[in-house]
C-alpha cells in the first residue's frame, strides 16, 4: 500500500509543479533619474497591495518576483524623488523606470518614528520636521545643532556664546521643565548619543562658580558638536510627546534623530568638499569718547591718570579696545573626503574631515578631525547587517570670558572697567598693570591658556533577520548595539606673572586646573516586528522590544596654586588647593509594544506604549508607563473629494496623543557627603541636600490637532498644527527646617501647561528645466503657564542675580519664563523671555547652473536681562554715557530694574549661498569622465541682523543650556563667516 501512496504523491506533484511555478512572475529594469539619466541605486521598489519589495542596486538595476496574477501594479520611490506606479501584467523585463526630482519631498518620504518603525509621510499623525543633508550642509557650520536655526517649525535653537567649538541650546515646543534636563534626546542611526555638557573649571579662576556646580556660567560646548555636518544624511524631530512617546522617559524634551550616509551599490563614488572662510565679530558695542572734564568725573585717580598720558599738543591716544580683543579676523579651513560604493550584498561608505577654525580673540580657536566608516552586507536574502564607527578628536581655546567676581579677570568684564585712555598694549614685551581692573586683558589673553581636548568613538551594529517572508507578511528580528565613549580633558593655565595672579590675597600666585571626564554610554535593543495586509489592501504591522541602557561618566578635577614661572605641572605647584571627583552610573531598561494599521493607503492609526525603568528614579524597580496613541485620515484620497482634486490634490487630519517623561538627575534619591579639611586633617560632612528615595520623573502628555495638504499639484503645500502639554511632577527644590540637618530637598512639586501653534508652508511656484523657485515659511508661537506649585515662589536656579537686577521668577499662575525686577520699590513682572512669535523664510532659486539660497530668521519679542551694560555703566565706559539716555539709565540703578530689560528680537539673514554647478556632461568632456560633478558656491552665515538690542546680540545665556534664563554677562561675542566652497566628485 505504502508504494501506490508515493506513486500517487509523485504525480501530483508532477502536475501541480508547473502551476506553482506559475503563482509568481519576475519583473526586472533599472532605476533612473528622469532629468539626466544618472541610475538611482537604493530606490525600493514594492509590488502593492503585497509586502514584496526589493532594492535597486549597481547601475539602479533591481529585480522583483511578483505574483502572477491579471495586473499588478509596481511603485518604486526613492527620497528625493516623485513616486512611480505602472500596472504589469506578466512579467516584464528591461522595465525603464524615470523618476522626476519632487522639490517640496513630499511623495513617498518615510519618516522615521521609532526604534524599529517608519512611516510614510502622507500618512504620518504627528507633526514631524525633517531636513536632509543639502539643507544641513549648504552653509558650513561648525556644529550639527548649529544648522538647525530657522529651519523648524517649533524649534528653538540659541548659540549661548560664539566661542569657538559651539554651546547651543535646542528647546522643541518651548520650556518642558524648570530644573530638569532641557535638552532633545539624540539618537544617532538607530542609537542613543550623550549630549552631555561637561564644565572647564574656568570657574573656579574667575570665581562665577566652583567646578561642579549646578549654574556653571563657562558656557561648555554641549557634545553633539562632535558629529561632522557632511556625514549626515538627513534629520527628522519628534517635538512633542505625542510623536516621541516611543522613547519614554528621555523624550520630554523631544527626540532629535540622526541618519547618517551609507553607501549605495554601484561603482565606487569619491567626493571632496573644500572650503576656505574668514570669521568676524557680528556688532561691536562702541566707547566712550572721553574729555579731560569726563575722566574727572569718573574719578580723580582717573583724571590724573588722563592727563598723564596727553601729547605735547594736548592731544589723546584713545585705544579702541573692542578691536584689540575682538578684531582678529579668523581663517577657517575644512577639508571634507568620502568615498562609497559596493556590490549587491555589501556597501560602504568612509569620510575623512580637517577643520580649523579661528576664533575672533587671538589664541582662541576650534579644530576638529575624524573619520567615519558605514558599512552594510547581505549574508542571504534575509540576513542583513550594519555596523557604523566614527572617531573624532576635537581641540578648543575658549579664551576666559562670562561673568567673574575678582574685579574684572575676564576680558569682557576687565574691559567694562577699562577707560580707553589706558594704554594696556605691551611695550617691549612688558604688559602694563591695568589700574582699574583686576587684570590687563591684553595680557591675560596673550598668556593664559583654556584648552578643551575631546576624543570620541560613536559606533553601532545592526543585525536584521527577516524570520518569514510571503506575499503578505513578513517577520523581522533585529538587535542594535550602540557604544559612545569619550574622554574629555580640560587644561587652564594661568601664569605666576598675570596680574590678577600676583595680587591673590592667599600669596600663591600661577594657577593650574586639570579637568577629566571618561564617559561611556552603552545601548542594547532587541525589537521585533510583524508586518501583515490583508486581501482587502490594510495593513497590520505590530513591533516590540527590549532596551537596556547605561551611562557610566567619571569626572576629575584637580586645582594647583603657586606655580613657579614657566612651570605648568601640578608637581611644581606649592600647594593642591581643591581635588574633587563625581562618579555616576545610570542603568535603564525599557521595553514597548506598538500597532499600526493603514486602511488603503487613506486612514493611518498607530497606538502603542513604553514601560521605563531607571536607576535615577527613587524605585529603581518599577516601571512607568508611557502610552500614545494617534490616527490621520487622507480626505483627499475618497471619492467625495474628487470636485478638489484639482485644487487640493492632498489634504489630510490628524489628531495624536502621548505621554513620555523626564529623568530626575543622577544622585537626587541620595544623600551625600561633602569633604572637608580642619587644620589639615581630611573627613566627611553630610551634605546640604537630603536625599528622596521616593522621587519620581517628570511626565508631559500632550495632545496635537493637525491638517496637512497640498495645492495644485504639490505647488504648495502647508501644515498647521495646534498642541497642549500638560507637565506633572515637576521636580522642584524644598527648603528644610533647620532641625532637619539638611538645607533642601528635591521633590515632585508642581506642574506646568504648555500650548502653542506651528504653521509650515512650502512653495514651489516655478517649476521649469531652467528655473525653478522653491520657498519654505516657517511660524511658530508658544506659552507656558504654572499651573501648580507645592514649594514658595522661587526665583530659578541660574535665572538671575538679585531681584534689582532682573530675574526669571517662578510663582503659581503666571508664565514659566516671566522676568520680574524692581520698580517704583516693588517687585513686578517687567517682560518674558518667550518670544511673541517666530518666523523663518528659507528660499531656492536655480536658474540653468546656477543657484541662490537664502534663509532670513525671524524673532519677535522675548526679553533679555543685559547686564553688560550694567557693568559698563558703573564703570562709566559706556559709549552712550554722555547722552541724556545713558545717564539716566546709569543713576536708575538700584532702584529700578527696567533699563535692565531689554527686546531681544531680531530679523537675521541666518545663510547666504550664491553655487555655479558645472553641467554634468560638461564636466564629464572637460575631465574626460573622471569627474562626475563641480560645484563652486560663495557661502556666508549670520552676515546681517537687524535688532534693537543694544548689546552683542541677543541670543545669548551666561548660564548655558538651561532651559530659562535669558541673561547676558559679557559673553564671548557672535561672529560672522564667509566662505568659498568647491566640491568635486569622481
Amino acid at each position: 500500500m505504502r508504494l501506490p501512496s508515493f506513486k500517487l504523491a509523485a504525480v501530483v506533484f508532477l502536475l501541480a509543479t508547473p502551476y506553482l511555478l506559475a503563482q509568481n512572475v519576475t519583473v526586472s529594469g533599472h532605476v533612473e533619474d528622469a532629468k539626466d539619466g544618472g541610475s538611482l541605486p537604493g530606490a525600493t521598489i514594492a509590488a502593492v497591495g503585497t509586502t514584496i519589495s526589493t532594492v535597486s542596486g549597481e547601475g539602479g538595476k533591481f529585480t522583483l518576483t511578483v505574483p502572477n496574477v491579471n495586473e499588478v501594479t509596481i511603485r518604486v520611490t526613492f527620497v528625493g524623488y516623485k513616486t512611480f506606479e505602472d500596472k504589469i501584467s506578466g512579467g516584464a523585463t528591461n522595465l525603464v523606470v524615470k523618476l522626476e526630482v519632487d522639490p517640496l519631498n513630499l511623495s513617498e518620504e518615510m519618516v522615521v518614528t521609532g526604534f524599529s518603525t517608519s512611516v510614510k509621510r502622507a500618512n504620518l499623525a504627528n507633526s514631524v520636521s525633517t531636513i536632509s543633508q543639502e539643507e544641513i550642509s549648504r552653509v558650513p557650520v561648525q556644529t550639527v545643532d548649529g544648522a538647525l536655526s530657522g529651519k523648524f517649525t517649533g524649534v528653538t535653537v540659541r548659540e549661548n556664546s560664539g566661542a569657538p567649538g559651539g554651546g547651543i541650546s535646542v528647546k522643541l515646543r518651548g520650556v518642558s521643565t524648570i530644573n530638569g534636563a532641557s535638552q532633545p534626546l539624540y539618537v544617532i542611526d538607530g542609537v542613543i548619543v550623550s549630549n552631555t555638557e561637561i564644565q572647564s573649571g574656568s570657574n573656579f579662576v574667575s570665581e562665577a562658580g566652583a567646578a561642579g556646580s549646578n549654574t556653571p556660567q563657562d558656557n561648555p560646548t554641549n557634545r553633539i558638536a562632535d558629529l561632522n555636518p557632511d556625514d549626515i544624511e538627513s534629520i527628522e524631530i519628534l517635538k512633542g510627546p505625542s510623536a516621541a512617546a516611543i522613547y519614554g522617559s528621555k523624550a520630554s524634551n523631544g527626540v532629535v534623530i540622526i541618519t547618517t550616509k551609507r553607501g549605495q551599490a554601484g561603482e565606487t563614488r569619491y567626493n571632496l568638499n573644500v572650503k576656505f572662510g574668514r570669521r568676524e565679530i557680528v556688532n561691536k558695542l562702541g566707547q566712550r569718547v572721553f574729555t579731560r572734564e569726563t575722566a574727572y568725573e569718573m574719578g580723580e585717580a582717573q583724571g590724573q591718570f588722563f592727563d598723564s598720558v596727553a601729547n605735547a599738543d594736548g592731544s589723546y591716544n584713545l585705544i579702541d579696545y573692542e578691536e584689540e580683543m575682538y578684531g582678529n579676523v579668523g581663517a577657517i579651513q575644512e577639508y571634507n573626503f568620502s568615498a562609497s560604493g559596493g556590490g549587491d550584498n555589501t556597501q560602504f561608505y568612509i569620510s575623512g574631515l580637517s577643520l580649523d577654525d579661528e576664533g575672533i580673540i587671538e589664541r582662541t580657536g576650534y579644530r576638529k578631525s575624524g573619520f567615519r566608516v558605514n558599512l552594510d552586507h547581505r549574508f542571504s536574502p534575509t540576513i542583513r547587517v550594519a555596523a557604523n564607527v566614527n572617531f573624532i578628536k576635537s581641540i578648543s581655546d575658549r579664551g576666559l570670558t562670562n561673568n567673574e567676581n575678582r574685579g574684572g579677570v575676564t576680558f569682557g568684564v576687565a574691559l567694562t572697567s577699562t577707560p580707553n585712555f589706558v594704554d594696556l598694549r605691551p611695550v617691549n614685551g612688558i604688559y602694563p598693570r591695568n589700574p582699574f581692573a583686576a587684570s590687563n586683558p591684553l595680557e591675560t589673553r596673550d598668556k593664559m591658556t583654556n584648552r578643551e581636548t575631546v576624543q570620541r568613538t560613536i559606533g553601532s551594529f545592526k543585525f536584521d533577520w527577516e524570520l518569514l517572508s510571503t506575499a503578505t507578511q513578513t517577520l523581522d528580528f533585529n538587535i542594535t548595539a550602540g557604544y559612545d565613549f569619550f574622554s574629555q580633558e580640560n587644561n587652564l593655565l594661568f601664569p605666576a606673572d598675570l596680574q590678577f595672579e600676583e595680587d591673590k590675597s592667599n600669596g600663591l600666585p600661577g594657577t593650574t586646573l586639570e579637568g577629566t571626564t571618561d564617559s561611556d554610554n552603552t545601548n542594547l535593543y532587541f525589537n521585533l516586528t510583524h508586518s501583515y495586509i490583508s486581501s482587502s489592501g490594510t495593513s497590520f504591522k505590530t513591533a516590540g522590544g527590549i532596551q537596556f541602557e547605561e551611562q557610566d561618566a567619571n569626572r576629575r578635577y584637580v586645582v594647583g596654586e603657586g606655580l613657579f614661572q614657566g612651570q605648568t605641572n601640578f608637581d611644581t605647584a606649592a600647594n593642591i588647593s581643591f581635588v574633587e571627583q563625581q562618579k555616576t552610573l545610570q542603568r535603564d531598561r525599557g521595553f514597548f509594544v506598538q500597532e499600526e494599521i493603514t486602511f488603503g493607503d487613506s486612514i493611518y492609526f498607530v497606538a502603542g506604549f513604553r514601560g521605563d525603568s531607571s536607576s535615577n528614579n527613587g524605585d529603581d524597580g518599577k516601571f512607568y508607563i508611557f502610552p500614545k496613541a494617534a490616527g490621520s485620515v487622507r480626505l483627499s484620497e475618497y471619492d467625495f473629494w474628487s470636485g478638489l482634486k484639482d485644487t487640493f490634490n492632498e489634504f489630510k487630519v490628524r489628531l495624536a496623543w502621548g505621554r513620555t517623561g523626564n529623568l530626575p538627575r543622577p544622585g537626587v534619591k541620595f544623600s551625600s557627603f561633602a569633604t572637608s579639611n580642619i587644620e589639615s586633617n581630611g573627613g566627611l560632612l553630610v551634605g546640604v541636600t537630603r536625599g528622596n528615595p521616593n522621587i519620581e520623573p517628570e511626565t508631559s502628555t500632550e495632545l496635537e490637532i493637525g491638517i496637512d495638504g497640498a495645492l495644485f499639484d504639490n505647488w504648495a503645500t502647508f501644515e498647521l498644527t495646534y498642541f497642549n502639554q500638560d507637565i506633572d511632577d515637576l521636580i522642584m527644590l524644598r527648603e528644610l527646617s533647620p532641625s532637619s540637618g539638611f538645607q533642601e530637598e528635591a521633590i515632585n512639586g508642581g506642574a506646568m501647561e504648555t500650548d502653542g501653534w506651528e504653521f509650515g508652508l512650502a512653495l514651489n511656484p516655478i517649476r521649469k528645466e531652467d528655473l525653478e523657485w522653491t520657498a519654505r515659511l516657517n511660524y511658530y508661537k508658544t506659552e507656558s503657564i504654572i499651573t501648580r506649585l507645592d514649594v514658595p515662589a522661587f526665583t530659578v536656579d541660574g535665572g538671575g542675580f538679585a531681584p534689582v537686577l532682573g530675574e526669571f521668577f517662578i510663582e503659581e499662575g503666571a508664565s514659566a519664563t516671566q522676568i520680574k525686577g524692581v520698580e517704583n520699590g516693588e517687585f513686578i513682572v517687567l517682560g518674558d523671555e518667550t518670544p511673541d512669535f517666530q518666523l523663518s523664510w528659507d528660499n531656492y532659486v536655480r536658474w540653468k547652473e546656477w543657484s541662490l539660497n537664502w534663509l532670513l530668521d525671524w524673532k519677535e519679542g522675548g526679553e533679555v536681562v543685559n547686564l553688560t551694560f550694567l557693568l559698563s555703566d558703573l564703570s562709566r565706559t559706556t559709549f552712550d554715557l554722555d547722552t541724556p539716555e545713558g545717564e539716566a539709565r546709569r543713576a536708575a540703578f538700584g532702584t529700578t530694574t527696567s533699563q535692565l530689560i531689554e527686546d531681544g528680537g531680531y530679523l537675521k539673514l541666518r545663510e547666504l549661498r550664491l553655487q555655479w554647478e558645472m553641467p554634468g556632461n560638461r564636466v564629464r568632456d572637460t575631465f574626460n569622465g573622471r569627474l562626475t560633478h563641480l560645484r563652486f558656491a560663495l557661502t556666508g552665515r549670520n552676515l546681517w541682523v537687524d535688532t534693537d538690542y543694544t548689546s552683542y546680540d541677543p541670543e545669548v545665556s551666561n548660564f548655558g543650556t538651561r532651559s530659562i534664563g535669558s541673561i547676558e554677562v559679557t559673553p564671548f561675542p557672535s561672529s560672522k563667516s564667509y566662505y568659498l566652497s568647491i566640491s568635486a566628485g569622481m
